[in-house]
C-alpha cells in the first residue's frame, strides 16, 4: 500500500492537540486514496505561538524525504517554504508524489508544476467533515472531477464572459509573485490561473499581477478565477476592489474571468486541483466550472 506523508514545511504546529486533529484528517483522506499515513517528525516539534518556523535545514531535509512517498500533505502554511526552492529544483526523486496544501505552500505547488511532478490539491484534505472542503478533496483523491455552477455557488460573479479550457494552476497570488526570479514559477501558457490571497490591499493584488506580467509569466493564460481576497479597507478608501482589478486584468489579457469562488483563506473552502484539465463556461446569466476526471 502507498503512503501519504504529512509534514509542516512552513510554520510549526502549536501542540499535540493540533497534531492529533491533523492526523485524524489525514487518516480519513488517506483511506479514500487507498494510502496509509506517515507522520513527519516535524509534527512533534511544537511551537507554542504564531509566526515561527522550524529550522530551515530540518524542513528542507524533511521535504526531500517526503518525495519518497505517494502523496504529501503540507498541512500548515505561514512562511518558510521558499527556503526549500533550490533543493527541490535540484532533486531527482524516484517518485513524483501528489501534493496538498495552500497559502505559503503555493511555493511547493509552483515547484511541483515546474518539475512535472504529481497533481496538486490546493486546500486542506477535509478539515471540515461533510462540507464542501471534504467533498471536493475526496473527489479529487479518487481521481474524479466535479462541476460548480451558479446554483451552488451563488456568490460567485462572472466579470468577463467567455469560454476557456486548459490545465489549472492555483496560487496565493502574493506568494506566487514573490517567486519571480527564483526559477520556481511554472509556465502558465495554456493554463487557467486560479488566485486568492489574504490581508492584501487592492494595490498589492494589482502589483502582484503586474509583477508576474512584466516578468512574462502571464503570457498565454487562458482564464482567471478569483477566490477569497479577505481584507478590510479603511472607510475613506475609494480605490478599486478586487473584482474591478480582476475584470481589468481579464480585459488586458483577453480572457474570461470568474470571481468570488469559495477557495483560499476561508472556512470550508473548495479544494481546487493544480495540473488538472478544467473548463470555464461563463455567460452573463449563468456559468459553470468543470474539473475533468484525472
Amino acid at each position: 500500500m502507498g503512503t501519504l506523508y504529512v509534514t509542516a514545511p512552513a510554520y510549526g504546529l502549536s501542540g499535540p492537540v493540533e497534531r492529533d486533529r491533523i492526523l485524524a484528517v489525514a487518516a480519513r483522506a488517506a483511506a479514500v486514496a487507498g494510502l496509509t499515513v506517515v507522520a513527519s517528525p516535524l509534527l512533534d516539534r511544537h511551537l507554542f505561538g504564531w509566526g515561527a518556523w522550524l529550522p530551515t535545514a530540518e524542513r528542507i531535509a524533511d521535504l526531500l524525504t517526503a518525495l519518497d512517498h505517494d502523496g504529501v500533505w503540507a498541512c500548515k502554511g505561514g512562511y518558510g517554504c521558499i527556503h526549500a526552492v533550490p533543493a527541490l529544483l535540484a532533486a531527482t526523486p524516484a517518485k513524483k508524489p501528489w501534493l496538498a496544501g495552500y497559502s505559503d505552500v503555493t511555493v511547493l505547488h509552483s515547484v511541483w508544476r515546474q518539475r512535472g511532478w504529481g497533481e496538486g490539491l490546493y486546500g486542506h484534505l477535509g478539515k471540515t467533515a461533510g462540507g464542501r472542503e471534504e467533498h471536493s478533496a475526496y473527489a479529487l483523491l479518487r481521481g474524479e472531477g466535479y462541476v460548480r455552477t451558479g446554483f451552488g455557488d451563488a456568490l460567485a460573479r462572472v466579470l468577463r464572459p467567455g469560454q476557456a479550457e486548459g490545465e489549472s494552476f492555483v496560487a496565493c497570488l502574493s506568494v506566487l509573485a514573490g517567486l519571480v526570479g527564483t526559477g520556481a514559477v511554472p509556465s502558465l501558457d495554456g493554463r487557467i490561473l486560479f488566485c486568492e490571497d489574504v490581508d492584501e490591499k487592492p494595490f498589492q493584488i494589482d502589483h502582484a499581477l503586474e509583477q508576474l506580467h512584466l516578468a512574462g509569466h502571464l503570457r498565454g493564460v487562458r482564464g482567471l478565477v478569483g477566490g477569497s481576497f479577505a481584507h478590510t479597507e479603511k472607510p475613506d478608501y475609494y480605490g478599486p476592489n478586487p473584482d474591478e482589478l480582476l475584470a481589468a486584468w481579464g480585459d488586458r489579457l483577453g480572457v474570461p474571468v470568474l470571481a468570488r469562488m469559495p477557495f483560499g483563506h476561508l472556512e470550508d473552502h473548495l479544494v481546487i486541483p493544480s495540473g488538472r484539465q478544467v473548463v470555464l463556461d461563463l455567460a452573463a446569466d449563468r456559468w459553470s466550472l468543470t474539473v475533468r476526471p484525472r
